[in-house]
């Protein structure tokens, strides 16, 4: 199926789910199934129209409006074929930036958990070696495996089992890691649009004096069905076992699994480093209340541009690139990169002919703190290609 393997579209489990439905909800079913039918989705899996009709009350109409959203965006990302077999080249950086694991099994209800140890989070190396974009597909890849790993509780306890729970330990967290901020809110924007109601639960370990202003800072955008299910743990060691047994809990909170690893990453670009992919980094300073903008043109024909940058002492800077395409004789502005306050960024963009490309770091913002950044920005020259940011 281009929707996915059995495992991932998760059949037992949905399958479950809607024998145990009233006769109100399978009505929505069968409604928002031709729904999507009329609007030109065929065979649509049972899990998706469930996950959506769930997040709205079982209102069609309403769930109709979230789930083409999600179908479009499904399968332009050919998200179906990202099978554990098929693991973005990418997971191999998350994996040395962010200890976790998705392989110690299930709590006592049968949900697959999520252990992070996000108070060990490489934060810098994160932003130096993976582009939010390419963060965000290794995270789509991890939601798809625990939906499989479901599926399989689903048949082993012969119950429907459609939500995991995360374990997330705070303890190393500080400051500096507040560069992680903007993957985080990319994900969780992720999971609110395309995986609502997918959290069953997430515990929070050695919370720490630091807790409420990252509480404070993540709060606004923490979907409802996150927000409501966290729970704060004092003593893992006491009160984890209550929710998940032994062989799945790691020692470090008192079980007796294997403890998350932290892997070494001393093979990842640093982010002090001067060079990018080859390329020398420029340096320079943008003072307080100023403001810096580059401009890159390709006069004779389509050119594909890329940049890079970094700001050190994980100071944030506002970033943006505009496009200003001048084929066919018509000016046309793009908006490549909306502007946002970044730490670091990456990306390309090919035009569809002679064009001039505008990055602008603005510190305007900023009234007593310079900002130091090192980037590199270029171009080459193309020809027959269609414009595209391949982010």
């Amino acid at each position: 199926s281009k929707w996915g393997t059995p495992a991932h579209l998760m059949e037992n489990a949905s399958k479950l789910k809607i024998e145990s439905l009233g006769d109100d909800e399978k009505k929505a079913v069968e409604s928002l199934r031709a729904a999507v039918g009329k609007a030109g989705y065929e065979d649509v899996p049972d899990i998706f129209l469930l996950r959506f009709l769930e997040n709205k009350a079982y209102d069609a109409t309403a769930a109709f409006e979230k789930l083409t959203v999600f179908l479009k965006w499904y399968e332009e990302n050919k998200v179906g074929e990202l099978t554990m077999e098929n693991e973005p080249k990418e997971q191999t950086i998350t994996k040395k930036c962010i200890p976790f694991s998705v392989t110690h099994g299930c709590d006592k209800e049968g949900r697959p958990i999520y252990y992070e140890r996000t108070g060990k989070i490489r934060c810098d190396l994160l932003h130096a070696n993976i582009s939010k974009e390419d963060f965000e597909r290794c995270h789509v890849w991890g939601i798809q495996q625990m939906m499989a790993k479901a599926e399989k509780s689903t048949q082993d306890l012969k119950k429907p089992v459609t939500q995991f729970v995360t374990v997330m330990d705070l303890e190393g967290f500080n400051l500096q890691q507040r560069v992680g901020f903007p993957y985080l809110v990319a994900t969780l924007a992720c999971d609110d649009k395309y995986y609502p109601n997918f959290m069953g639960k997430v515990y929070v370990l050695n919370a720490g004096w630091l807790f409420p202003m990252f509480w404070q800072l993540v709060k606004p955008y923490l979907p409802s069905f996150v927000s409501d299910h966290i729970e704060l743990i004092g003593d893992a060691k006491a009160e984890l076992p209550q929710y998940i047994s032994k062989e799945s809990l790691p020692k470090m909170y008192g079980g007796d699994a294997a403890d998350i690893p932290i892997l070494d990453a001393s093979d990842l670009k640093s982010a002090s480093a001067n060079s990018y992919q080859g390329e020398e980094l420029e340096e320079t300073n943008i003072a307080a209340g100023d403001k810096m903008e580059i401009c890159i043109e390709a006069d004779n024909g389509a050119g594909r541009f890329g940049w890079y940058f970094i700001s050190e002492g994980d100071y944030d800077v506002g970033f943006s690139v505009k496009v200003e395409e001048k084929g066919g004789g018509e000016k046309a502005e793009v908006e490549v990169r909306k502007y946002e306050k970044l730490i670091t960024d990456q990306g390309s963009y090919t035009s569809k002919g002679p064009c001039k490309v505008t990055l602008t770091w603005d510190n305007s913002y900023s009234l007593f703190t310079s900002k130091t950044i090192k980037f590199v920005a270029s171009v080459a020259e193309v020809s027959d290609v269609e414009g595209k940011t391949d982010g």
